[in-house]
């Protein structure tokens, strides 16, 4: 059900045009309403990081998640404003942690990405891709490519993590501790906590905008 007006009237008026089928209308206006929560999220996210000065680590936090989130999957909010409101807390108090974390020297750094890394593989090699009773993955040929690209991110963040170790960048520390979170919390999305902690999300209320 769509929340938006702008979304029935716009789907309304796409729908008109391309000569659809009516049912499909109601589809469409649940596709541009998911769509225009994400963008006004990543923006809102965003422009929060850089009054923070977090706006390099959230980036790259948003970066891997989505890549992981879209191979892996993981447990997640039924409501779409519940997942904004988990994504505009979560990550920038993750990239805030990474400026404190990465004062704390290079072998801590190194401590920490080593047993990120080693939790994530895990995470992925058993548990991934992790679907929804919403969308569930019913063809083994898929779910086979998902873990094989869910692998093939894994390798990328890891590879990632060992370059900026390297770097003289002036934000390399942080991006790298950032990374190192975004692991450990897709590993803990990945499993039975992650989903624990969605279902009690889930359970918050809050009145929902619709339409008058």
């Amino acid at each position: 059900m769509s929340y938006f007006a702008i979304s029935k009237n716009l789907a309304g008026f796409l729908t008109e045009k391309a000569g659809l089928a009516h049912e499909k209308e109601s589809i469409l206006a649940y596709a541009i309403e998911m769509t225009v929560i994400t963008l006004g999220n990543t923006l809102f996210t965003l422009l929060l990081a850089a009054l923070l000065g977090v706006l390099p680590g959230v980036l790259s936090c948003l970066v891997v998640v989505f890549l992981f989130r879209h191979t892996a999957g993981g447990a997640h909010s039924n409501s779409p404003w519940r997942c904004a409101a988990v994504t505009v807390t979560i990550y920038p108090a993750m990239a805030l942690s990474a400026v404190y974390l990465a004062g704390l020297g290079a072998a801590f750094i190194d401590a920490l990405s080593a047993v990120a890394l080693l939790l994530g593989l895990s995470a992925i090699v058993v548990l991934a891709p992790v679907d929804s009773p919403s969308a569930p993955i019913i063809s083994p040929y898929r779910r086979k490519k998902l873990k094989v690209l869910s692998l093939a991110v894994f390798t990328l963040t890891a590879a990632a993590v060992v370059c900026l170790r390297q770097s003289d960048w002036v934000y390399a520390s942080q991006i790298r501790v950032c990374l190192i979170l975004t692991v450990l919390w897709i590993s803990f999305m990945l499993g039975k906590p992650g989903h624990r902690l969605m279902c009690l999300v889930d359970r918050i209320k809050f009145k929902e905008v619709r339409d008058s």
